[in-house]
């Protein structure tokens, strides 16, 4: 288990393509190291595995937009034909509680922080190639060949995209779990002032 030190509130945002495996490495985050991992709201219908994995609030368009109108995202963004968003406010109090928060969000949504937040800690996870990603797309089941290849080339557009944007403060290769986390690990003790 990786550790820590004690520190300033980190707001730290995971961002990649589907199937990079955000979700296990935001898992590993929030439980190894207490990160406070805030749900996003989405309009997308509820997924059997959503019971599961990852914490969706899911919500109408309608309440999505009243929200979205009310300034009560501090990112939001059009993913795959659904919304998504991060509720404002609990982040910020919780960082001002002196609480890490992790973010797990597309680019869209990672560039708008970098806006409004930034101090945030940006962080891109990549697959170590194309093929792997093009496999693990393929191993989750859950979509049809059409829906893969679309995931695909939106992820290809997206690691092109993030890397040309340079709003992100690091990327991580994501090859072995393990090892990836622990990469992470350094980064946030960096930032924290304890060097890598």
């Amino acid at each position: 288990m990786s550790t820590v030190p004690s520190h300033h509130a980190i707001l730290l945002v995971l961002c990649g393509p589907s199937g990079v495996g955000k979700s296990t490495i935001s898992n590993r985050l929030a439980k190894d190291i207490h990160f406070e991992y805030l749900l996003s709201a989405t309009t997308r219908t509820k997924r059997p595995a959503d019971d599961s994995g990852k914490k969706y609030d899911h919500i109408s368009m309608d309440e999505f937009f009243r929200r979205l109108d009310a300034d009560e995202f501090l990112e939001y963004a059009q993913v795959h034909g659904d919304y998504y968003g991060t509720p404002k406010h609990p982040a910020l109090e919780l960082i001002a509680g002196g609480k890490d928060v992790l973010m797990e969000i597309d680019v869209q949504g990672a560039l708008q922080v970098r806006y409004q937040y930034p101090d945030a800690l940006l962080i891109f996870i990549l697959p170590p190639d194309e093929p792997t990603l093009r496999r693990r797309l393929e191993d989750r089941g859950r979509d049809t060949q059409d829906e893969i290849s679309k995931r695909f080339r939106i992820a290809k557009r997206e690691i092109h995209m993030a890397k040309g944007s340079r709003a992100f403060d690091f990327y991580v290769i994501n090859d072995q779990v393990d090892r990836c986390v622990e990469e992470i690990c350094k980064i946030i003790r960096h930032k924290r002032g304890g060097g890598i």
